[in-house]
């Protein structure tokens, strides 16, 4: 009997225990958030668009272009909401000859996004836009075309998405590195409607043939003058195998010039650099490229130094970062906004990239990196090149 009655107190104590429980915990419920379109096609005429937004928690919505420039053709609604609700935007007439994009994206307390693409027409009858006055630089190492053979990257599947990926980023001038023969005839024949290029190959005591890089230039803007290249050792005019290490023995060097915006005659200094593999060798070869500098940019133009560094930042005294750093600065760590993956090496399997190594950096009064974006975009789900192409748009003040 007396066992009865604690077994009955004890199912009635675990019960109530059950019931407290449920009553007391608090179930998290994640974020959720969508909207009825992914994409609006706007006409050029001003109009109104309506977007139905689903959601189970406060959100924001913003309006964002592709680089810092304000929108300023198209308002929404409203900025913020909770739950379902619907949401306008309002889109002004397109008086230009292009269309123009931006992305409207709602944002959850928790950080969950939804997005729709806006996309404007162009006026049938409309002018050129404002020019833009902001200068694009940048660095794509493009991958040596004989590597990977029998793969999903060898040079014949991922030409065309390297053209793309090209051809997508909006370079007014640019260093690249890795570009073999094959690769130099491609880039002079796909892209030489857009693109002129000088290349260096520290193979070769006369700077020309396989195993280069180079610098490249929108050739309706600019054009080039006082090429040099040169090897990043104590003997900068002799070529030599300056790379020597467990990763292998190279030729390391570098190419710079001057390039000539012709609307406006203002003159940059711009110089490319694929650093050395071995840790060593590359920070004996730093320093060269800042004496490189002071010699061919004797006016002190406003200087560009870019490539594929093989170092990452690093804050230890005599790195070869941090070499850079003391004459340049790293237009990453100083844009005003910063888009895209954060690395620029992605070994073919990284989205985010796995380091960063690859580098604008730039000295000179008035230079105002306002945008910095590495380009993770996949084609196919497959990778251009196994590096991102990188490049920053400058606001120069005068």
């Amino acid at each position: 009997m007396i066992g009865q009655r604690i077994k009955m107190s004890f199912l009635l104590l675990a019960g109530m225990f059950l019931v407290s429980c449920q009553k007391g915990d608090v179930q998290e419920v994640a974020d959720e958030i969508s909207v009825s379109v992914s994409e609006i096609q706007a006409s050029a005429s001003l109009a109104s668009y309506s977007m139905e937004v689903s959601s189970n928690t406060r959100w924001n919505v913003s309006i964002e272009a592709e680089d810092v420039q304000e929108v300023i053709w198209a308002t929404l609604s409203r900025t913020s909401g909770s739950g379902n609700l619907q949401v306008s935007v309002r889109v002004t007439e397109n008086r230009f000859n292009e269309e123009r994009k931006a992305k409207i994206v709602f944002v959850t307390k928790g950080g969950k996004k939804a997005e729709t693409v806006l996309v404007q027409a162009a006026g049938k009858e409309g002018g050129d836009p404002p020019a833009d006055d902001l200068l694009c630089v940048g660095s794509y190492n493009l991958r040596m075309s004989h590597l990977d053979n029998g793969t999903d990257n060898a040079w014949s599947e991922r030409k065309e998405r390297l053209k793309t990926s090209m051809l997508s980023c909006p370079f007014d001038f640019f260093g690249i590195q890795e570009v073999d023969d094959k690769t130099q005839t491609w880039l002079d024949s796909e892209l030489s409607s857009k693109y002129s290029f000088c290349y260096f190959s520290p193979y070769s005591q006369n700077g020309k043939g396989s195993r280069a890089q180079g610098i490249g230039y929108r050739k309706d803007k600019f054009t080039l003058s006082d090429w040099h290249y040169f090897w990043a050792c104590s003997t900068p005019d002799v070529m030599t195998v300056n790379d020597k290490g467990s990763q292998g023995s190279f030729n390391r060097g570098g190419c710079c010039c001057i390039l000539t915006h012709k609307a406006t005659g203002a003159r940059f200094f711009v110089m490319n650099n694929h650093g050395c593999l071995n840790g060593k060798s590359n920070e004996e070869s730093a320093p060269v490229y800042v004496e490189m500098e002071k010699k061919y940019n004797k006016e002190g133009l406003p200087s560009f130094f870019v490539g594929d560094m093989n170092a990452k930042q690093s804050s230890v005294e005599g790195s070869v970062y941090m070499t850079y750093a003391a004459h340049w600065t790293d237009s990453y760590l100083k844009a005003v906004k910063r888009t895209g993956a954060a690395g620029t090496y992605n070994g073919y399997k990284s989205v985010n990239g796995s380091s960063r190594i690859d580098y604008v950096f730039y000295r000179g009064e008035g230079l105002k990196p306002q945008l910095y974006h590495c380009d993770n975009t996949l084609y196919g789900g497959f990778y251009p090149s196994d590096h991102f192409p990188l490049w920053v748009k400058f606001k120069i003040e005068k």
